[in-house]
């Protein structure tokens, strides 16, 4: 069956007040495996153990732009080999890294050249998107610049199914356009509260979230990973009920 993740980001204030103890619960809940987004001061070391203890595997890591070269890609390139992981994905772009396409195009080059790098780690390079992405800058569309100006063979994709709906693309369309691009799909659903659109408990809203995990399985995307940023109840218990819902379609 299928391996379910968390990206931890969903649950960022537990995490980050008591990272190990999260783990556990995150394993009591029935995930397989988590996505980091930052080890808040503890050991690599220290986080295997647990990993180890529970059974959770690591199906990612998220690494701000300004950590994907020099001194600070090798820093984590040894942390995510002590973790057992193979993919870092640059999560996000700030207002100021994306200003112009010429920005794109810089973010691209050095997507291409931490790829070039973390290969002879045995760790792939990906970039997640959000909405921003979709919208046309200088008549071109931000998110096809970055595919097509980073090399197919290194730089990878991390799809979020949420956003590239919320921007007006259909994720399946994306998923087959960029075939074998992308390796880890964010399994984020949608709902609608007082006329906005809103991340929700995965499984509970509108997206095809059963269809998205056919698909993962037809494109051989290797991780699934859920992730929520809008909740209504107790985050911890939201997330175990996207967990329950997305494994009752496997």
């Amino acid at each position: 069956m299928r391996k379910i993740g968390l990206q931890l980001y969903s649950i960022q204030s537990e995490a980050e007040k008591d990272l190990l103890g999260t783990l556990g619960k995150v394993s009591d809940m029935g995930y397989d495996s988590v996505q980091f987004a930052g080890l808040f001061g503890i050991s690599a070391k220290e986080v295997k153990k647990v990993l180890d203890s529970t059974g959770l595997t690591v199906a990612g890591a998220h690494i701000p732009l300004d950590r994907f070269s020099g001194e600070a890609l090798k820093i984590h390139m040894d942390e995510q080999i002590v973790l057992g992981n193979d993919l870092m994905i640059m999560p996000y772009l700030t207002e100021e890294q994306r200003q112009s396409i010429d920005d794109y195009k810089r973010v691209a080059e050095t997507l291409n050249e931490a790829a070039f790098r973390s290969k002879e780690y045995g760790i792939r390079v990906a970039y997640h998107n959000h909405d921003f992405e979709f919208y046309k800058l200088e008549g071109r569309i931000p998110f096809d610049v970055v595919f097509q100006e980073t090399d197919p063979e290194l730089v990878k994709m991390e799809l979020d199914t949420y956003w590239a709906k919320y921007a007006g693309f259909e994720p399946e369309e994306l998923l087959k356009k960029y075939k074998y691009r992308c390796v880890s799909l964010h399994l984020k659903d949608m709902a609608t509260k007082d006329d906005k659109k809103v991340s929700t408990v995965a499984g509970s809203g509108i997206l095809d979230m059963k269809g998205f995990l056919k698909l993962a399985d037809e494109e051989k995307i290797n991780y699934c990973v859920i992730e929520q940023e809008y909740f209504e109840e107790n985050p911890l218990l939201e997330v175990e009920k996207g967990v329950q819902n997305i494994k009752a379609l496997l």
